[in-house]
């Protein structure tokens, strides 16, 4: 008899506990990406300065533009190489594609553009995917990492 009562009591607490969870996973995930939706007018706008100010406080970027190899930059050499990748390709469409919550602590996750651009001159257009690495910091999204991968 008291099995009665006492299950119908765990389940509403367990309800209780993973609701608020679930709850803040799924915006979680809407704020990354609505992040990474931000991620991409400011690529698709060639704002090299934007979208290094979305860095994390201690300004550092793990960038790897094309085959260049991964290194992490400071805010300024991020800029300069994103203005070089800009200046030297016309977007012709960049959209969010991707969005994935990885979890950890600090809250990690990542979002991936689908790039389509031509370099300058030229009518052939290049397809690529923009990895964009995020970490959760002070309240916002921020990009701890850009991979272009062709």
């Amino acid at each position: 008899m008291k099995t009665n009562r006492i299950l119908p009591i765990l389940l509403a607490l367990l309800l209780a506990v993973l609701a608020p969870r679930a709850a803040a996973a799924q915006q979680d995930a809407q704020s990354l990406a609505s992040f990474v939706a931000t991620v991409s007018r400011l690529w698709a706008a060639g704002e090299a300065g934007d979208i290094v100010a979305l860095a994390p406080a201690d300004g550092r970027i793990l960038l790897d533009l094309a085959g260049e190899g991964p290194g992490e930059v400071q805010p300024r050499n991020a800029a300069a190489a994103l203005r070089r990748l800009f200046g030297e390709r016309e977007n012709v469409s960049v959209r969010a594609s991707r969005v994935t919550i990885s979890g950890g602590t600090p809250l990690r996750g990542f979002g991936e553009l689908a790039w389509i651009a031509r370099p300058r001159g030229v009518t052939d257009t290049l397809s690529s995917v923009v990895y964009v690495g995020a970490v959760w910091e002070d309240g916002a999204w921020r990009i701890r990492e850009l991979r272009v991968l062709r």
